[in-house]
């Protein structure tokens, strides 16, 4: 997962639609997100697991409880959207994401930060 500032992940988090972290004690070990506006449109973020637990099931568990929330929620023609680390489209395939070329392409624009004063 790329790294995202302060202010950002302040902003952001709150405003998920649904979250689920998993944790080891009191630390952070894995978690994911969906935003949207809860109608049309959702996507599937910060999936991420804390490098030294990866490979233990955690991610799958994660998406577990993406999906379900999707299920649950998400109206009939709802689009479900997606961006992959190049390493990921397996634990997302069991799930039923495709690729999306050719018919359409994921296109990002990152905003580069600010110069300090």
């Amino acid at each position: 997962m790329s790294p995202r500032s302060v202010e950002a992940a302040q902003r952001g988090l709150p405003n998920s639609l649904f979250a689920t972290t998993v944790r080891d004690g009191d630390k952070l070990i894995a978690m994911g997100r969906v935003v949207g506006d809860g109608g049309c449109n959702y996507e599937v973020v910060d999936v991420a697991v804390h490098p030294a637990y990866q490979k233990q099931g955690l991610g799958t568990a994660v998406m577990d409880a993406i999906m379900s929330f999707i299920e649950k929620n998400a109206p009939d023609t709802a689009y479900v959207s997606l961006i992959a680390d190049h390493h990921s489209p397996a634990l997302y395939s069991k799930y039923g994401f495709e690729p999306t070329a050719p018919v359409s392409i994921g296109m990002a624009y990152r905003v580069k930060p600010k110069p300090r004063r």
